[in-house]
Order: structure tokens, then sequence, then C-alpha cells
């Protein structure tokens, strides 16, 4: 008889710690370039160029720009057709430069530098959710929601509650210097459609592909992030024929012994998305893609094909409602060193940063101002960027100070989940016409808005709607 299986208290905790996975790096898919205004700072100039030659972060260069020259938002994300491989990324730097010299390539087209366009990689699992895990999660505002599988396979959302002032004073009362665990709660199942958080863009889609590289000495395995449906949908469903056809996810090539089956690359494709209005549009975009040189009809022919269970369809599949856009090309961009003179006519999102900066707007707020607006990703798409353009012009003439009030008081209406068109009528029915450009009634609506976030979302609506019934009945 086979002895039982001995549990340790590390084995214990590694199951119960969500099964995160610790990565022995990143590649990113994408790059950060300055904005105007920081390209003509020599500083942030100088601190780009420096970050971009060492292959830091992005977000570490923009750190240092901020506290160097005081530039709120200096960079921002521009599609390209190689990835990103920071030495901050990995827990041994030299291991970014090992990548970029084994498989990058010089394009003089895209960069005079090697980047990588392409790299091989190997899988681990024939299990499609420990190879991409996936889920919706809610960053930047609490609760933290995220998605979870129970254990009859429905999908929940779920989030950690904080600390009540009850238990902290229980803490301080006991004198408790190691605090127990708080367990997650459930919040009930997770229904994209219907859910409120997703709708408002809060709460979005995060996928993590899991793999080694050949010829990269790591102990942990390497990991590419991306919150782009389109391409997860891509790359599962690549893996997915290929592990119902075969049986397995095959790990060694039985055609060319040694030679790399699966390459993760990038595809240059068009892509359709639906504009503020409705209209249907389109563009391109530098997708992620996996390429396989696998002869699938010579391993079918053998007859060893095997029958795995089905893993769950991703989020992504039961996410996207009709209208959802995507992300389009960006004009094309590259790492290279910048020179704050000599530029060419500034495209639109460089007129929208000076814009921004000549109002002297939060840029954080800004987006999520025009995420309510237009749509989500709205800033990769030119079209999109020239009606946000639009947009702020006529806030710009009712005065800086008024539009700061105005966009901020936009985007905290959405996060409680009040209508734009019930917010406009309840400031209507209590202030009246001409409201907007005054700056001490906007400041008394601000407060009665943060009054009103208080309340359960419902409450607040009903108090909004109340009001504005009321004005018109009179």
């Amino acid at each position: 008889m086979n002895a039982p299986m001995k549990l340790s208290v590390l084995s214990t905790r590694a199951a119960n710690n969500d099964q995160q996975i610790r990565l022995g790096g990143k590649i990113r898919a994408g790059i950060k370039v300055l904005t105007k205004a920081a390209q003509n700072n020599p500083k942030a100039v100088s601190l780009y160029n420096d970050g971009v030659e060492k292959r830091h972060k992005f977000t570490d260069i923009e750190k240092r720009i901020k506290d160097a020259t005081g530039i709120a938002n200096p960079m921002f994300p521009r599609n390209t057709p190689f990835f990103n491989v920071a030495a901050s990324d990995f827990g041994m730097p030299e291991i970014a430069a090992l990548i970029v010299d084994t498989y990058g390539e010089v394009r003089t087209e895209h960069s005079p530098r090697k980047q990588l366009y392409r790299f091989p990689v190997v899988f681990h699992s024939d299990d499609l959710n420990a190879v991409y895990p996936n889920q919706f999660k809610r960053h930047g505002m609490e609760p933290h929601y995220e998605s979870h599988y129970g254990e009859d396979g429905e999908r929940y959302c779920r989030y950690l509650p904080p600390v009540s002032d009850q238990q902290a004073a229980e803490v301080r009362a006991r004198r408790i210097k190691k605090v127990m665990r708080r367990e997650k709660v459930v919040r009930g199942r997770c229904d994209p459609g219907s859910c409120h958080e997703f709708g408002q863009g809060q709460c979005k889609f995060r996928g993590r592909l899991l793999f080694y590289v050949p010829g990269i000495p790591t102990t942990g395995m390497l990991g590419m992030e991306t919150s782009s449906e389109y391409a997860a949908e891509g790359i599962w469903s690549d893996l997915e024929r290929i592990r119902d056809a075969l049986g397995t996810i095959p790990r060694s090539n039985p055609n060319k012994p040694g030679a790399p089956i699966f390459w993760i690359t990038k595809s240059l494709e068009p892509r359709t998305y639906f504009d503020e209005h409705g209209k249907k549009q389109s563009g391109f975009q530098w997708v992620p893609k996996l390429q396989a040189d696998i002869d699938i009809g010579a391993l079918l022919s053998s007859g060893k094909v095997l029958a795995l269970p089905s893993a769950h369809t991703p989020v992504a599949w039961l996410s996207q409602p009709k209208g959802m856009p995507d992300a389009v090309l960006l004009p094309p961009a590259d790492a290279t060193p910048v020179q704050p003179e000599g530029q060419g006519a500034p495209d639109v999102n460089d007129q929208l940063d000076q814009l921004i900066e000549e109002m002297g707007l939060d840029q954080d707020t800004v987006m999520q101002y025009f995420d309510v607006k237009i749509a989500q990703s709205w800033e990769n798409d030119p079209a999109h960027v020239e009606t946000a353009i639009k947009m702020l012009e006529p806030l710009k003439r009712l005065g800086n100070e008024c539009a700061a009030k105005l966009i901020g008081l936009s985007v905290r209406v959405s996060q409680i989940g009040i209508e734009p068109r019930d917010f406009n009528a309840y400031a209507f029915a209590r202030y009246g016409k001409g409201y907007t450009a005054k700056i001490d009634v906007l400041s008394r609506i601000e407060a009665e808005i943060e009054a009103l976030a208080k309340l359960p979302r419902e409450a607040a609506i009903a108090q909004v709607r109340q009001i504005d019934t009321a004005a018109q009945a009179a």
C-alpha cells in the first residue's frame, strides 16, 4: 500500500496562497515614449535616453523624470512591433541582456538598435489555465475586486474585506503581534454584462502567459502580461486547438530535435472597433501572436492522440459587450534616444498633452474622464484623441479652475454609479443655468457629491433623481 502523501507547513501555505507564481522575469508587449512637454526638457530627455540605454523599466524611468523635473505625466504608451525587455524586470538583470543578445534582431525600419521581435517558448503544462491564467481585476479603488473560479466551476467576484475599527481595536487590546490572515469574501457571480465596475472601465481583463525560454537560465518561469482580450483569445485558441488535437502541448519538436516548437511574435493586424457614436471604424495594431513550427498532420497520422479535459474558457470570451472599442495602431515610434530640437509637427497625442499642461489639469483624472466620455482605450486611437481635444476646448473657455472641477466631478459621479444625464439634471435643478462657470457653486456640488458617495449606490442615485423630479414638478 502506498504511504499517504505528507504535507508540510510550506506546502499548505503555498496551496492557500491563490497559487501565485513568482516569476523569474517579465517580457512586456509595449513601450513608453516622452510627451511633447518632456521632449522639450533637456533633463527629461537625458534621463529617458539613459534609462532606455540601460534597459530600465519605463515606470522607473518615468518616476525619475517626475522627481527631477516636476513634470506630472512625462510619458505615454506606444504600440510597437517589438517587445520590451527591461533589466529591472528580472531577478538577475543580466538575463534581460542575454535574451535580447540571443534572440534580438536589428530591423532598421523600426529601430536602429537590436530589439526583441520574436522569441521561442516552452510551456510547462497541458492545463491552459496554468499556462495562461486570467481574470478580471479592479485596481486603484477599494475594494480590489477580482474574478475567481469556485469549486463548482462557476466564476465569482471576490474581494479582501477591510479591517474594521472593532477588529483593529481588538488587535491592540489583545496585543496581537501576528495578525491572522484575512480570507477573501465572495461578492457574487462575476457577470461582466451586468457589472457596474466593468461597465465603467474600473474592472478590466488581465492575463499572464507563462513560459520558459530555451537557452535562458532561470529557476522561475517568465511571463508576458497583457490586457488585450483579442491577443489572449488568439493565443488561447491556438494552444487549445493543438492540445485537443494531440492530447498534449508538445515540449519538444519530434521532426526537428532540439529546435523550438513555439514562438511568440507580433503581427500587424486590422482591427474593427466602434467609436463613441457607435459607428464602425477600423485600424491596425501590433498584436502578440503564437506561432508553431510543428507538423500536426504527421503527428495525428501516428495515432498517438489522447483526450484531455477542457479548461475553463478565459474570462475574455465572456466579457466583451457590443460596441466595446479596441485599441488601434499609434504612429510608429521606437525607444531610441530623442532630441528636444528638430522635431516634426506634433501628433495629436502631443497636442493633447500640451493642452492638458496649459490648463493645469491632472492627467490621470483626464484619462479617466475620457474613459467615461469617449471609450476605453481611447488614447490608442488618433481619432478619439482628436475628439478629446475638441471636448477640452470649450471647457478651457470656462476657465482652467472650473474645467478641472467639472472633469473631476464627472469622474467622481461615474465612480459612484450616477449617470451623466442624471448628474447634469441634478446640478441644473439646484443651481440653474450657468453653474458650470461658477467655481464657488462647483465647490458646493463637489461637497454634495462626496456626501452622496457615502450612501449606498441605489440611495445616492435615487436622491439625485428625486431632486430633478421635484424641480420638474415645480
